[in-house]
């Protein structure tokens, strides 16, 4: 593992690159500014400056004195901080694995293409299950009927106690908006013939029936889309999507064209705001994939139609590589979204295939050094861009 810096603010920045911003940083330490200068800048300018600070930075601040301890509370700052004129990085890819400690989560910053520890302020919270819109959730291993949803932004949390002892994993629903929302929670029940649905302004569970060809659901690999104010689901073979309106609590099943013929596997994706829908699927017959492809769902408005559009196909060098990594098994795969970037995932492998949409070029994220060699399974990948309006 390549040597790591430890500055000031008890973050660890691992790589070259972090070496290199270690130097930087120590640079930087040494050219002192007059304090009277920050004293005479008008608190609306302070504001935008510290708007664009990246997340490990803002975390650190807050706990230096009581002005930025109320920071999150500033109506200028929060509009700096979600303004889209200002270009600041505010996505970033959280890991998580059995053998990691549980005081921490490494987060790769890829504006600064670096590997950092972030530290997480809660110690009852145990596996990282789901993450959407700056929210996370864990589960607790005291509690085994319960769930700790958490902002690390704000550094506020909320333990929640689930109706069933669940064996599947919760997946945390959320849509960014420009004021404070809420969040959903889907947990699936062992039974296959319904699932709960948490209402956090409500503050409860609900029971819903699955629909009829969703009834494998606890045996399915897609977990919930987000998309049009419907969750999606994909079914298990022969594929096809279906849809649970959040508003009227009952299913749809016109909600997409027909999928492509001859697909190995398939995968949902939606963009961060629900706004756009991917399909991400093996072409393959009897199970084995021969090739990858990325689809968007667009709406033919002349024809009052849907249709999958091909976005992306992988290179025939990096489509062997992601099948000798499968080895033919797909249940391990999953996808993700993060600012543009289609992500698929296995937790066999320690790497992530990352698809960049508007421009169509494929590539590996680097693997994350805190990973020892022996570690062969348990990767579990989440996509973060903080968010100040989430609300536990």
């Amino acid at each position: 593992m390549a040597p790591s810096t430890r500055d000031r603010r008890g973050f660890t920045q691992l790589g070259k690159t972090g070496m290199v911003g270690g130097r930087r940083a120590a640079a930087a330490a040494g050219m002192e500014m007059d304090p009277a200068i920050w004293g005479r800048l008008p608190e609306h300018l302070l504001d935008r400056i510290l708007a664009l600070l990246h997340l490990h930075h803002l975390i650190s601040l807050r706990s230096t004195c009581k002005r930025f301890q109320s920071l999150l509370l500033s109506p200028t700052f929060l509009s700096e901080f979600h303004s889209p004129k200002l270009r600041r990085p505010g996505a970033y890819f959280l890991l998580s694995h059995p053998q990691f400690s549980r005081r921490f989560l490494p987060v790769y910053d890829s504006a600064a293409d670096s590997w950092r520890k972030q530290a997480i302020s809660i110690s009852s919270a145990d596996h990282l299950l789901s993450s959407s819109s700056g929210l996370l959730c864990f589960s607790l291993p005291q509690q085994s009927a319960s769930l700790l949803v958490y902002n690390l932004l704000t550094l506020s949390s909320k333990i929640i106690s689930s109706p069933i002892q669940f064996s599947c994993p919760a997946t945390l629903i959320a849509s960014p908006s420009p004021s404070p929302h809420g969040y959903k929670i889907f947990l699936p029940c062992s039974s296959s013939t319904s699932f709960f649905l948490y209402d956090s302004d409500s503050r409860s569970w609900t029971n819903f029936p699955l629909f009829e060809p969703l009834l494998a659901l606890t045996n399915s690999h897609q977990e919930p889309i987000f998309y049009n104010d419907l969750l999606y689901f994909i079914s298990s073979e022969p594929f096809s999507v279906a849809g649970f309106n959040l508003r009227s609590g009952k299913w749809e099943t016109d909600v997409a064209p027909p999928l492509p013929v001859d697909l190995a596997f398939v995968r949902l994706v939606s963009d961060g705001r629900g706004k756009r829908l991917f399909l991400i699927a093996g072409e393959g017959r009897d199970g084995i994939s021969r090739s990858l492809k990325v689809w968007e769902m667009v709406t033919e408005e002349e024809e009052e139609g849907r249709r999958w559009e091909e976005v992306g196909r992988l290179p025939e060098m990096m489509c062997r590589k992601f099948v000798s990594v499968c080895y033919h098994n797909y249940s391990h795969v999953y996808c993700m979204w993060q600012e543009g970037v289609v992500c698929i995932c296995c937790t066999t492998w320690p790497e992530v295939l990352l698809f960049k949409v508007g421009r169509g070029i494929w590539h590996w994220l680097p693997k994350c050094p805190l990973i020892k060699d022996k570690w062969s399974c348990g990767f579990r990948w989440f996509s973060f861009a903080p968010d100040l309006y989430a609300m536990v």
